[in-house]
């Protein structure tokens, strides 16, 4: 009887749970994006929305995170976004103008990584985000938005504006995927059924997705691969992610991420521009490894690195290419001295050598190229003081006993 009640209990508790999740709606995802982030960055996304990050949890890499739509606040029931419970903005949209009734639909969902690089009060952390479609608001230039297609190896699909999506193999229980532009590469990647394939730029504005499709499902015979897909979407877009004006293959640059330049104590933020895909990208500094990313599509990139001291580093970009051939790319930068460290670390290291001098010629101690330095007792001298008071005390408690018993 008991283990019915059991079951009974489990049931009703998994109905409780299963409705309200049955009632919030998913549409077509049309953002995806990996950034890296410090405290009060903001970027903006589609149809108006925006994230900023407002505080950071220097262990757990909790996030405070405050969602704007068109610059305005979004009302939020807890801005809080952690690694195993992401921060969801559900948004309640009218079914109909003549009635009341409304459906949840669920526009964002923020993820922390859960890791942070620290540099003083400087944190650093990576989240995902992912941005479904609002059906209030302009969607914008969309090429494609939330079709389905068929997709079979032997054909490979057309898609508008000159890209084409491929089928590769199969391997594992996911299939390969193949971006191409007017016969370019840009983005292959294995997915497994109910994930996502997507493809985003980044460049100074901030991450832009390209394109997205939900792998329903696909199965393999012996002579094709047919793959499922469903909330395709495909948007105009400069595909190289470049600033203005940039026409470089690669470019680095290293920075700081407070004032003052690149000093010892703090870390570097090694930026880097890509205006090509590449299966693996490695950042290394003086031959150790910094920061490794997978399929990296064109744009530009950042990796942190720890602390530093000072003196000169060697950044080098590794590219691994189709063919796994390695290219590299070196760029040097210096780290100076931090002078208010210095200072402090000459002060301490005086103050030290004036306790190792008690217990010297005091009268040559207390003086230092005219400067004046209190002499303080070392800490064996401050035990033999201590020493002496108890002694003397315990003498002077027998002396006033025995006068006592006189």
């Amino acid at each position: 009887m008991k283990y019915i009640h059991f079951v009974i209990i489990c049931i009703c508790l998994l109905f409780m749970c299963a409705f309200p999740a049955a009632g919030v709606s998913t549409g077509a995802m049309i953002h995806y994006s990996e950034p890296s982030l410090i405290i009060q960055d903001e970027l903006f996304l589609e149809q108006g929305y925006s994230v900023k990050v407002v505080d950071m949890n220097s262990k757990s890499g909790d996030m405070l995170i405050d969602i704007y739509l068109n610059g305005k606040p979004v009302k939020l029931e807890d801005n809080l976004a952690k690694k195993d419970a992401p921060l969801e903005y559900i948004r309640s949209v009218a079914e109909d103008e003549d009635n009341d009734k409304e459906a949840d639909h669920l526009i964002l969902r923020i993820t922390p990584k859960g890791s942070v690089k620290i540099s003083g009060d400087e944190l650093h952390s990576t989240i995902y985000i992912e941005q479904y479609l609002d059906p209030v608001e302009n969607a914008g230039d969309y090429l494609i938005l939330d079709k389905s297609y068929t997709l079979k190896s032997d054909s490979g699909l057309e898609l508008a504006g000159l890209y084409t999506l491929e089928v590769g193999d199969v391997n594992e229980g996911e299939v390969s995927l193949r971006l191409r532009l007017d016969g370019r590469l840009l983005k292959e990647d294995e997915v497994a059924a109910g994930d996502y394939f997507y493809y985003t730029v980044y460049s100074d504005d901030g991450p832009r997705t390209i394109f997205l499709a939900s792998v329903k499902a696909f199965f393999q015979t012996e002579d094709s691969i047919t793959v499922f897909l469903k909330h395709v979407s495909l948007r105009q877009g400069n595909i190289s992610g470049t600033s203005a004006g940039s026409s470089d293959v690669i470019d680095i640059e290293v920075s700081s991420p407070v004032d003052g330049g690149l000093k010892a104590g703090r870390i570097a933020i090694i930026s880097y521009y890509l205006n090509d895909s590449f299966p693996e990208v490695r950042v290394l500094v003086d031959g150790e490894l910094v920061d490794s990313r997978k399929y990296v599509n064109p744009g530009t990139y950042k990796a942190v690195t720890d602390e530093l001291d000072a003196g000169i580093y060697k950044v080098t970009l590794m590219l691994v290419d189709n063919d796994r051939n390695d290219s590299y790319y070196s760029e040097e930068f210096s780290v100076s001295a931090n002078i208010k460290e210095d200072i402090t670390g000459s002060i301490m290291g005086i103050a030290s050598s004036a306790t190792e001098n008690i217990g010297k010629d005091n009268s040559s101690s207390n003086t230092s190229s005219g400067t004046f330095l209190p002499s303080l007792p070392s800490t064996s001298n401050i035990s033999n003081i201590v020493s002496l008071i108890v002694t003397a005390g315990v003498f002077f408690l027998f002396f006033v006993f025995f006068r006592k018993l006189k």
